[in-house]
């Protein structure tokens, strides 16, 4: 069945922003997960009901776009809707609109259901199918590309998980990843382009006390340039990811 579209109102805080006073990318995404909590609690299938029964939601993929990113203070509204459910995959998406209504950004997310103790995926229920329902609509159209390895001769940066980047799952949050691949961003780059568009694809858990190294590889140069990343243990490689860059507006936002 179609459902209706849940939708989220947020205000940009101070401790959510860069220096151009914009929502940083891992706000967004802190965004976007928020509300496809909310969205899972108001329809009666919620963390705590879920992990109950032995089961969960996991993240599998993120592809986001994003036009413009809100400022600091500015109210958002972020819109979200399963579009299809396929054995134990979930597709969600989302459009993030300004106070204006205009949509300055789109997501789409891919979600695994499985059980927490053997960590295997799960049939979905068709009830829990019929509690959110769904709208074929995709918030971008283009499939989830394919991710790449980097090079063994890439350099990375070594990073600890700290107990502050787990989540209720009791492994690392999902944005937290994408924190450490923005580490990772030739300064140059990072100080005086957007982010534009980024893909993750996430394949191991990690833990408290792990030791990571995230690596950075340039693919495309020219007006947008894109890197190629890898958040790695010593086991493999934890994700991978795929970010897109412009070259921003050099009219501060400033008080």
């Amino acid at each position: 069945m179609l459902n209706r579209k849940y939708r989220k109102e947020f205000e940009v805080h101070y401790y959510e922003i860069n220096q151009f006073e914009e929502a940083t990318p891992v706000a967004v995404l802190n965004y976007l997960e928020e509300t496809a909590v909310a969205h899972s609690e108001s329809v009666g299938v919620g963390i705590s009901k879920l992990k109950s029964q032995g089961v969960a939601w996991m993240l599998n993929r993120w592809h986001i776009k994003m036009e413009k990113y809100p400022l600091w203070n500015e109210k958002i509204v972020i819109e979200t809707w399963p579009s299809r459910f396929e054995r134990f995959y979930a597709t969600r998406e989302f459009n993030i609109r300004d106070s204006y209504d205009h949509i300055i950004g789109r997501a789409s997310s891919l979600w695994v259901f499985l059980n927490i103790e053997k960590k295997r995926p799960l049939r979905i229920p068709d009830k829990i199918k019929d509690a959110y329902g769904t709208d074929p609509h995709r918030a971008i159209d283009e499939p989830f590309g394919e991710l790449y390895n980097l090079d063994d001769s890439v350099e990375k940066k070594e990073f600890r998980v700290r107990r502050s980047d787990i989540d209720t799952n009791n492994h690392v949050n999902n944005a937290k990843y994408v924190d450490w691949v923005l580490e990772t961003i030739p300064a140059e780059i990072y100080h005086n382009y957007t982010l534009a568009s980024l893909e993750v694809l996430y394949r191991k858990e990690v833990a408290f006390g792990a030791t990571i190294w995230a690596g950075c590889q340039g693919i495309g140069k020219g007006l947008n340039p894109v890197y190629a990343h890898s958040i790695m243990n010593q086991d493999g490689n934890l994700a991978l990811a795929r970010t897109m860059w412009q070259r921003r507006n050099k009219n501060l936002h400033t008080n």
